[in-house]
């Protein structure tokens, strides 16, 4: 038996729940586009800015970042993706864990 893996992309420019708000995830990349000013972005476990940071994405002014993670980031109580102002937007791979 096969398995195939789709991967949902998610695009967000403010603060916001990666997919399904509370809901186990996997993320697998995150490319992040700035304004004229550099952006920071984390992604937090969890469902609001108060869960717990597993990574943190640095931006550059008027360009993107893409930062990628090898067999994916797990968020078992979800994703929740925590930026500042100067996001354009961010583009988000993920799975969602049943």
């Amino acid at each position: 038996m096969s398995m195939n893996l789709m991967i949902d992309t998610v695009r967000l420019a403010a603060d916001g729940a990666v997919g399904v708000s509370g809901k186990p995830m996997r993320i697998y990349w995150i490319h992040l586009v700035s304004g004229a000013t550099a952006s920071t972005t984390s992604l937090k476990n969890g469902t609001s800015t108060a869960g717990t940071a597993y990574c943190q994405v640095d931006g550059k002014a008027n360009e993107g970042v893409l930062l990628n993670f090898a067999g994916g980031m797990r968020f078992p109580d979800g994703c929740f993706m925590d930026t500042d102002a100067n996001i354009s937007y961010a583009t988000i791979g993920c799975t969602r864990e049943f």
